[in-house]
C-alpha cells in the first residue's frame, strides 16, 4: 500500500524523435524522470504537502505522476 505523498515535484523537459512515442520518451529523460515506472494519477495534491527537489529514487522504482504532453510534426517547432 501506497503512503499519502508529503512532497511533491515538479520537473519539465522536451524531446525529438522519429514516432512520438520515441520524442515523448526522451521528453521524460530530459525531465529526470525516464527512468522510472510511471503511475498516471490524478491532479489532486495532498493538503500539507510541500514542493521540492526531485528526490533521490532508485531507477526502476514506481512513481506516481501527472503529466500533460504538446506534440508536433514539424522538427525543431517550438511549441
Amino acid at each position: 500500500m501506497w503512503k499519502t505523498p508529503t512532497i511533491f515535484s515538479l520537473v519539465k523537459g522536451t524531446g525529438e524523435g522519429i514516432t512520438p512515442l520515441n520524442a515523448f520518451d526522451r521528453a521524460l529523460l530530459d525531465a529526470g524522470i525516464g527512468n522510472f515506472n510511471l503511475v498516471k494519477v490524478s491532479s489532486i495534491i495532498p493538503p500539507g504537502a510541500k514542493i521540492s527537489s526531485l528526490p533521490d529514487i532508485p531507477d526502476g522504482a514506481l512513481l506516481p505522476v501527472v503529466y500533460s504532453h504538446v506534440t508536433s510534426n514539424i522538427p525543431g517547432e517550438i511549441i
